[in-house]
Order: structure tokens, then sequence, then C-alpha cells
């Protein structure tokens, strides 16, 4: 599977709801660098954990990949994010109640494959001072 194909499927299972596939597309060692965490998520189980909590917070939230480069085993990939904030958000810091708010903003990934296509490293960047405007909470 190339990486398009990869990025397409993450976009498609993220909009089904369906965690179960959108984290079968990483490694089960997998590492992602995402700036809500001090620390990398490590696993696939880390990877469903993340967006299980990111749609009780944001049940509308539509993903949607707006470019993608690919070069070997290693594409960056730019998405556009949207969705009301109706649910707890937790964080590490903790739990953010519901505020209401619509959340809009564009992303990026750099994904690193192995041979059977999972993504086995990925670093995620956004405008999380951004994100925290939009909610009222910055």
């Amino acid at each position: 599977m190339s990486a398009k194909e990869t990025f397409g499927r993450a976009a498609e299972s993220f909009n089904r709801r369906d965690v179960k596939a959108f984290a079968a597309l990483y490694a089960v060692d997998a590492v992602v660098h995402d700036p809500t965490y001090p620390q990398p998520l490590k696993g696939r189980d880390a990877v469903a954990q993340d967006l299980n909590d990111f749609l009780r917070a944001f049940p509308d939230a539509r993903f949607t990949i707006l470019n993608i480069l690919e070069d070997g085993t290693t594409a960056a990939g730019e998405y556009s994010l949207s969705g009301t904030h109706t649910g707890p958000l937790a964080l590490p810091s903790g739990e953010i109640p519901a505020t209401g708010k619509p959340l809009s903003f564009n992303g990026s990934a750099f994904s690193r494959f192995n041979d059977r296509g999972e993504i086995v490293e990925e670093s995620r960047y956004f405008d999380i001072a951004g994100q925290l405007a939009q909610l009222g909470l910055a």
C-alpha cells in the first residue's frame, strides 16, 4: 500500500469513526510525536486511545487530506480537521469540559512506513495555542 493510499484510508476510517481500522494503519510498535503530549505515543493501542479521546470530544469531527508528498518510505501529508467541542477533551494536564464551540485547523504529519505499508514513526504538527483560543480556553 502506498503512503497516499494509507493517508486516504486514515481519513476514511476517521470520518467513519472506525478507530480500529485507523489504528491498524500503524505498526504495533509505532511511535507518534504529537504536540498535545509531552512524550510520544507508543504503539497502536496508544494511537487508538488518542483517536477515541478526540472523537469523544469532537463527535462530528471531519478529517480531510489536502496534499500528500511521498518519497520512498517517507510521506508528508497536509490535512484539515474541523468539529464541534461537545464532549470532554482528555489532555495530559486533565480533562476539559465541552465548550460547545467549533474548532477548525490545518496540520501536517510526516510519516515513515515499513515494508508492509504500516506507519512506524510519525511527527504531527499543528497549532495548539490557536485551537485553545478557538475553544475560548486561551
